[in-house]
């Protein structure tokens, strides 16, 4: 991607062709996406696909922006990592830390699924967000389509962009990136902390939406969304 990199003048309009082909429940928020990315081209992540990857802001992106972001709001199951476990992690276990031969299978396979359960945590976090924030005009970036930023809101009074990027937890690694241009930061929130049981719902920076957020709400959301997808 070229920093000259800019998007169709039509880009917007183009936005919600395309969405309402796809899935017009999500054109508006869709096109507000596109107008961000319009203003900001050089916040658009890079795309997966090597033969989109020229094309970022034409009418053939615009399709694929819009294809991830309704692709990526459909239910997900977890799923256990395909990767082969080390043999060695097993001969630690059963001498540094004494468990026993014939519970090391057991643990193997707890852990694995204990790594998928973790990697969608963070999908969950996001989906919860996008239902309680994007009725108040924030706009969930699904499909990783903003470089470091998961949600966005236009301030239409004042003409400006709220950016927030969300981990679920401290010790996430965050992107060194802290601004797309001047004078637009993102704010930074995560869930949970890694050295102590305390969550950080209070903390959360938008002050309106904020009120409806806590942990309680989110285990049943957690619980609610996962039985549903069985």
């Amino acid at each position: 991607m070229s920093k000259e990199t800019s998007f169709v003048k039509n880009a917007e309009e183009l936005a919600k062709q395309k969405m309402d082909a796809i899935n017009p429940e999500l054109s508006s928020q869709f096109k507000f996406l596109i107008k961000f990315l319009s203003q900001f081209p050089e916040a658009c992540s890079k795309p997966r696909s090597k033969k989109m990857q020229n094309k970022v802001g034409q009418e053939e992106h615009i399709e694929y922006l819009a294809r991830s972001f309704h692709e990526s709001r459909l239910p997900r199951k977890p799923t256990p990592p395909t990767t082969v476990p080390d043999e060695v992690v097993s001969i630690v276990l059963n001498i540094s830390f004494n468990i026993q031969p014939e519970n090391l299978e057991r643990i193997k396979e707890e852990h694995r699924l204990s790594m998928a359960a973790e990697n969608i945590v963070g999908d969950l976090l996001e989906r919860y967000l996008a239902e309680k924030l994007e009725p108040s005009g924030w706009i969930w970036c699904s499909g990783t389509s903003v470089k470091a930023v998961d949600f966005i809101h236009y301030d239409e009074k004042n003409n400006e962009w709220n950016l927030l990027q969300v981990k679920n937890r401290d010790n996430t690694e965050n992107s060194s990136s802290s601004k797309i241009r001047d004078n637009t930061t993102i704010k930074k929130w995560f869930r949970t902390y890694s050295q102590r049981d305390a969550t950080n719902w209070e903390n959360f920076p938008d002050e309106v939406s904020s009120k409806n957020l806590n942990e309680e709400d989110f285990r049943a959301f957690v619980k609610n969304y996962l039985v549903k997808i069985i």
